[in-house]
C-alpha cells in the first residue's frame, strides 16, 4: 500500500457507525487498523463490467478528517455524507452501503451494511460511450466479503508494467526499486519474462 499512512483512531470508527447507524464488520475494522494506507495498486475481476472485467478501486477513504480538518472528499464519514446526492443516489441503492474507495474514473467500491447482505462487497463502474468499453453502468456484488474482496485482487500486467516503468532507469540498490521488485516478484511471478521487464 501506498501512503500517507495515518495513525488508527478507534473513536473515528464509533463516529462513523454512530451517523450512519449500522456496525462495521470487525474484518473491516482490522483493515482500517492495519492499514491506514491511501494507495491499492491491485486490480479485481469483475465478470459483470464485461468487456472490461478487469476494475481497480485503487484510492481508499480513510478514517478521520482530511488536511484542512474537515471530513471531506477521500475521508469515509465525508464520502458516506456526499454520496446521499446527485448521480450517485440515482444509480444506486445506497440504503445501508457505504463507499470505501474509488478509482480515476469515479467508479466506488462500497461495503453493505445492511444486515441481509452484510459484509458484501459491490462496485459501481460507470458506462463509457465508446466502442469496446462498458456500454452501461454497471452495479455488481464483488465480493462476499471484505477479506474475501482482499483476496481477490491481482496485479494485472498493465498496472505491473507501468510500475516497472517508472524505476527501470534507476539505480539497481535504490530502495524504492527494491520495493517495487519484490512487489511484483509475490503478485505476479512470472513478470521477469515479459517483454517489458528489462533488467
Amino acid at each position: 500500500m501506498g501512503g500517507p499512512f495515518r495513525p488508527f483512531d478507534p473513536g473515528e470508527c464509533t463516529a462513523l457507525e454512530q451517523e450512519i447507524g449500522l456496525p462495521l464488520p470487525s474484518e473491516y475494522r482490522s483493515f482500517l487498523a492495519a492499514a491506514g494506507g491511501d494507495k491499492l495498486d491491485y486490480s479485481v475481476h469483475l465478470p459483470a463490467c464485461a468487456p472490461e472485467p478487469v476494475q481497480s478501486f485503487d484510492s481508499l477513504f480513510q478514517l478521520g478528517r482530511d488536511d484542512a480538518g474537515e471530513y471531506g472528499w477521500g475521508t469515509l464519514l465525508g464520502e458516506y455524507r456526499r454520496s446521499r446526492n446527485g448521480w450517485l443516489a440515482e444509480n444506486v441503492p445506497l440504503a445501508g452501503l457505504l463507499p470505501i474507495a474509488r478509482n480515476g474514473g469515479s467508479d466506488v467500491l462500497f461495503l453493505d451494511l445492511n444486515p441481509a447482505s452484510y459484509g458484501h462487497v459491490h462496485a459501481f463502474v460507470h458506462a463509457i460511450t465508446w466502442p469496446g468499453y462498458l456500454g452501461d453502468h454497471v452495479y455488481t456484488k464483488a465480493a462476499d466479503t471484505f477479506d474475501t474482496y482482499l483476496d481477490s485482487l491481482f496485479i494485472d500486467p498493465d498496472t505491473a508494467e507501468n510500475a516497472w516503468a517508472d524505476v527501470a532507469d534507476s539505480d539497481p540498490a535504490d530502495p524504492f526499486r527494491r520495493t517495487v521488485e519484490e512487489w511484483l516478484d509475490k503478485g505476479l511471478p512470472t513478470w521477469r519474462a515479459e517483454p517489458w521487464a528489462t533488467l
